[in-house]
């Protein structure tokens, strides 16, 4: 009897779900798609795949019937399957490729950012919260609460003093000038996080890493480090994404355009001639999109994990 109450709530979830997908499926669509196609038909499948199958099942017959289509200089002819079929696929590819070719260079800028990032927040994040959760000097509370209170403040209200700031140390057009304020930036978050984690090891370990003559270098790197992988996950998962997704500060500190990242590599992107091919639009979207893709599948777990882990307490 529960079961047949439960299979309704089932389906109707499953539908929404699906619904949620459909604007992934109308953009995968649309990068093997010419914008004949794409005016003509809003949600057809591509053209260039429908013939590749046609052409292919004659083959499978033993059909070598000659298809006429268009060659690469749009005359219509009569083609070897075979050659039909590699046309047809070069046609499909183009504006992925044509896509990769642009994005490329802003795709490497965005990772040896999110890298640099990433070590640094974890590094100087870390080492901090260490010291705040586990020594007790004159203050340290008050530092913490200041440190903490710094949250309050939107970043909007940072955005220009910290591009005079960074035009007068000579970083603009440079990596630094985002690498060192995402750096800054990501702290305060991280220092939160990571001292609640810390907070909740066992004291007993510490004493027993002290009486074996070990110091607060070994115990950090050695001990803290290692029980922190969940964690160190959590934040590092919170920078990549708030690094990949960040378009306002790349786009103003890199006038020059050889720094830009993906988010503002895809804007400018859209106010280039590609911009008149729709197929290298979707493309470079979908191809922006496959890393954080890739760090969604493997970091769910990790993340989940660190999150519950103790990490956020009241």
């Amino acid at each position: 009897m529960k079961n047949k109450r439960v299979w309704p709530i089932h389906v109707v979830l499953l539908f929404f779900s699906l619904l949620t997908l459909l604007p992934f499926v109308f953009m995968v669509n649309n990068i093997f798609r010419s914008n004949s196609e794409f005016y003509h038909a809003f949600f057809s499948f591509p053209v260039a795949f429908e013939q590749i199958a046609v052409t292919a099942g004659h083959m499978l017959v033993g059909d070598d019937t000659p298809v006429v289509m268009a060659d690469g200089e749009g005359e219509l002819k009569e083609l070897p399957p075979g050659h039909a079929i590699r046309l047809s696929a070069e046609r499909a590819t183009r504006g992925p490729q044509l896509a990769w070719q642009v994005i490329r260079p802003y795709m490497l800028n965005t990772l040896v950012v999110a890298f640099l990032t990433v070590l640094g927040v974890i590094l100087l994040g870390s080492a901090t919260a260490y010291i705040l959760s586990r020594y007790r000097f004159s203050g340290h509370r008050a530092l913490f609460l200041f440190i903490i209170s710094t949250m309050m403040f939107p970043g909007v209200l940072t955005l220009v003093p910290s591009f005079l700031l960074v035009k007068t140390l000579g970083l603009l057009n440079t990596y630094w000038a985002m690498i060192l304020p995402y750096i800054a930036g990501g702290q305060v978050f991280a220092i939160f996080v990571f001292k609640s984690y810390f907070e909740g090891l066992p004291e007993d370990l510490f004493e027993s890493a002290r009486i074996d003559g070990a110091g607060h270098l070994q115990i950090y790197w050695q001990i803290v480090l290692p029980l922190s992988k969940p964690i160190l996950s959590v934040v590092a998962i919170m920078n990549i994404l708030g690094t990949w997704n960040n378009f306002l500060w790349p786009f103003i500190t890199n006038t020059e355009g050889s720094h830009h990242v993906v988010s503002s590599g895809l804007y400018v992107l859209a106010t280039t001639a590609h911009a008149s091919n729709f197929s290298t639009l979707y493309a470079a979207y979908a191809i922006s999109s496959i890393p954080l893709l890739v760090l969604f599948i493997y970091a769910t777990k990790p993340f989940i994990r660190g999150v519950t882990s103790g990490a956020f307490k009241a």
